[in-house]
């Protein structure tokens, strides 16, 4: 950038069903963005006169200048060469913008100049007085700089990597991402990455409130095995109980949905999570939170950021939590200790070096499941208690320790080209103990228990290499990216089976012997490989429209080890091409429809045909057609998208050999999704979504043709608010939402769990300027309700959790 530029701190499967919902959310699209005019002048607009409450450090006056035009939802711009080398006192307390403004820039020859109702610039002051003149000004919506590893102010992300692996507005990307930040999470005390997803349109948590897995579904598509997880855009190859993610350290949760092995290779058709974690800052950051709530829950987190040399080359960023908790369900608890540190180097403006390391200790339970009978279905004894715990107090664990190495390297070569390298390596061992619940009797009282013990140890690594190149031809502006990853993964299971007597569901009572076998039930090693390369071009014309083009060519290996036996056999040896090409248009007025086709692999199952060949990658494709509305200068994002998602090569019975699979299955989910996020005012925030999914097995030869993915409802909504009243009574917020899940199935399609609604709250009050106060509620009226798949799980009872925050 030239120096002397201005910085901007800124089960039915009938059409007809498909075609009511989509025209049902079309009018809920025009009833939201018709409503955002009138909510808007419905909330007194805030004058420089007003108080707000400002936490800004002292440092350098460019930080701090963006900080306050974020922190007031303004849109300020100066000139570096104006500010550069300038220092600021800190600014903590109940300030107007008019006096916020003159606190920062006291001392200096400069002044704020008015450039239109949304924007003002510093400038420099005319030396006639020794006071710097500063005209009234008008809080507005902030137009604020972000970047696709930043952070974020409020609910509305404009800028992802996830996408594109390249740093790109969002509306000029052909494809949806649904993205929590940081702000959210903390509002919502979201502690899982359930949690997190609980307000995002096509995601569907697996097992109820889970504390050992971060299985999901999007769009109707099993993500998990595939493992979905990326972290700052490096691959976060884990198998699924290896490990859950840790939201307080998270600066945003990006959810690109559809197939994306255009740019990460194996994947899932449904899409993949891509966690961006808090990021070394030059800014002084301290934090502190004391929690204390429902089942027993005490948790002391931290956050703490800065410069460690006076040019600010050097910063660091250092977070964790200790918790101590239980869970609704007897006898599992939820105890966690995490620490995550980065360090970033920066010599120049050219390189910048980011080492990032965590560590997570969990002690839980796996919560199996419940029978239907008793939780969706009628029992004769009435329904099984919500807390009921199936397993044995004295043998049942779930202790899983872990940790993640890596790094994220950026170097500009010069203004056009720029080249990345991340890299990242994970660890994990589980130590598990569980009872499996099997068929309730006669009686519907007694249930039938299995015992199993394993041990898992998870090691993996992957590097992703970037070449990024920016070039104009004529009217057309190009981002060219080219990229070279590799993945190692190796995964070893040693697993013993056992028997334990039967549980009473509705009078249990525990101290049943456990008896493993002597022999394990299996001991067995994979190893896997995956090398990719690809490549992509984003052409901007006339800045008007955007062409999205891209193809990437994998190499996949896998074999696996029977420790038992000493015998390896090889899994698969394949390789795969995917595509993706898609188009957006940019209309003045900030709508953006765009339309795309992608596609995916995944890697096969396991096992052979009956000619003894191996499986080959199962494929996906997705047709997309949406729209976005991001308007210039306002912090709002609403995304409509209507979508068509087939996966082929699916594993079915072998009618010639019954005992066999054949790869002639077809999956396909079709939907509709939107989703509507926005800072409206400075003090109203509003998040809202609507998600329509009908998938259903298309061609099988076991019967299960029509059949849905267990636990995915049809229809499933939510609509979240908080408001602050900066005005009437300083210091005081207030939310709420709504999330209503329709009726699903359990993964066989026999039995249905009843569709719900369940609303959270919050209530949040600002001591003093580092003081603060929060009350979460989840589930206020204590609904209850169940999800199934193998089995049934009880959705979270009312519980509260109070939070203090110390900032200083």
């Amino acid at each position: 950038m030239n120096s002397a530029q201005p910085i901007q701190a800124k089960a039915l499967k009938k059409p007809t069903l498909l075609n009511q919902s989509i025209k049902a959310a079309l009018i809920a699209t025009v009833v939201v963005t018709a409503a955002l005019p009138l909510t808007t002048l419905l909330a007194a607009e805030a004058t420089v006169s007003q108080q707000q409450t400002f936490q800004i450090p002292a440092g350098p006056l460019a930080q701090s200048l963006n900080q306050f035009a974020s922190q007031a939802d303004i849109t300020l711009s100066f000139n570096p060469d104006l500010v550069r080398g300038q220092q600021t006192e800190t600014l903590s307390g109940q300030y107007s913008v008019e006096q916020g403004l003159n606190k920062l820039l006291a001392g200096k020859s400069l002044q704020i100049i008015v450039l239109n109702q949304n924007s003002y610039r510093v400038e420099a002051a005319e030396k006639t007085s020794d006071e710097v003149v500063l005209p009234r000004v008008n809080v507005s919506a902030a137009a604020y700089s972000e970047a696709g590893l930043g952070p974020v102010s409020g609910y509305v992300a404009k800028q992802s990597i996830t996408a594109t692996k390249a740093d790109i507005p969002l509306i000029e990307t052909p494809q949806s991402v649904s993205i929590v930040t940081a702000d959210q999470i903390t509002i919502q005390n979201a502690e899982s990455l359930h949690q997190v997803m609980k307000y995002t349109p096509g995601v569907v948590p697996m097992g109820g409130d889970n504390t050992s897995s971060d299985g999901m579904i999007i769009r109707g598509f099993n993500v998990t095995g595939s493992a979905p997880m990326y972290l700052n855009g490096a691959k976060l190859s884990r198998n699924t109980f290896s490990g859950v993610s840790e939201p307080y350290a998270m600066e945003r949760i990006e959810i690109l949905k559809g197939p994306a092995s255009v740019l990460y290779g194996n994947a899932a058709p449904g899409g993949i999570v891509n966690m961006v974690t808090k990021q070394p800052q030059t800014e002084p950051l301290r934090e502190l939170k004391v929690q204390a709530g429902s089942f027993d829950r005490k948790q002391l987190a931290g956050d703490f950021a800065g410069a460690l040399t006076e040019d600010g080359g050097l910063s660091y960023r250092m977070t964790g939590l200790v918790r101590r908790s239980d869970t609704m369900t007897d006898y599992v608890p939820d105890d966690r200790e995490f620490v995550q540190g980065s360090v970033r180097w920066e010599p120049n403006d050219d390189t910048s070096l980011t080492l990032l390391a965590n560590y997570q200790n969990n002690e839980t339970g796996f919560v199996y499941g419940l029978p239907a009978e008793g939780t969706v279905l009628d029992n004769i004894n009435g329904d099984i208690d919500r807390d009921r715990f199936i397993g044995e107090p004295d043998f049942d664990k779930y202790d899983v320790q872990n940790h993640t190495l890596g790094y994220l390297l950026r170097h500009d070569i010069n203004d056009q080209m720029t080249f990345r390298q991340n890299f990242l390596h994970f660890d994990g061992k589980t130590d598990w103990n569980y009872v499996g619940a099997g068929a309730v009797d006669a009686s519907q009282q007694l249930v039938s228990r299995g015992a199993t013990a394993r041990a898992d140890e998870n090691r993996s690594w992957s590097i992703d290499n970037q070449l990024e190149i920016k070039w104009d031809l004529g009217a057309s502006q190009h981002t060219s990216l080219v990229g070279l990853d590799y993945t190692e993964q190796s995964f070893e299971r040693v697993q013993y089976g056992g028997s334990v007597a039967d549980l009473n569901l509705f009078n249990p009572v525990y101290g049943s012997v456990v008896t493993l076998n002597n022999t394990p039930a299996g001991h067995g090693k994979q190893d896997s490989k995956q090398l990719g390369l690809y490549a992509q071009e984003h052409i901007k014309i006339a800045d008007k429209w955007v062409v999205m083009l891209g193809g990437r060519y994998d190499k996949i290996e896998s074999d696996s080890k029977n420790k038992l036996t000493n015998i390896t056999t090889e899994d698969y040896n394949d390789d795969a091409f995917t595509g993706r090409v898609g188009l957006v248009y940019l209309f003045d007025n900030g709508l953006a429809p765009y339309i795309s086709y992608s596609e995916s692999f995944e890697s096969p199952p396991g096992g052979q045909d009956a000619n003894g060949s191996a499986f080959q990658p199962t494929e996906g494709e997705q047709y997309e057609i949406g729209l976005r509305y991001q308007p210039e200068g306002q912090a709002l994002s609403i995304t409509a998208s209507v979508y068509k998602l087939t996966q082929k090569n699916v594993t079915t019975t072998d009618l010639d050999n019954t005992a066999f699979s054949i790869q002639e299955g077809e999956v396909e989910s079709k939907g509709f999704e939107l989703e509507a996020r926005a800072n409206l005012t400075n003090n109203l925030n509003l998040i809202a979504s609507y998600g329509y999914i009908d998938n259903a097995v298309t061609e099988s030869n076991s019967g299960t043709e029509g059949n849905r993915f267990g636990a995915v409802p049809r229809h499933m909504a939510s609509l979240w608010a908080d408001y602050k009243f900066r005005e009437t009574v300083p210091g005081l917020g207030l939310g709420a939402g709504a999330r209503y899940y329709g009726r699903s199935y359990n993964l066989a399609n026999t039995y249905e769990a009843p569709g719900f609604t369940v609303v959270d709250a919050v209530v949040n009050y600002s001591l003093t300027p580092e003081w603060s106060l929060a009350l979460n509620i989840n589930n206020v009226f204590d609904k209850e309700y169940a999800t199934c798949s193998y089995a049934c799980f009880y959705g979270v009872e009312r519980s509260a959790v109070v939070t203090a925050t110390y900032n200083w």
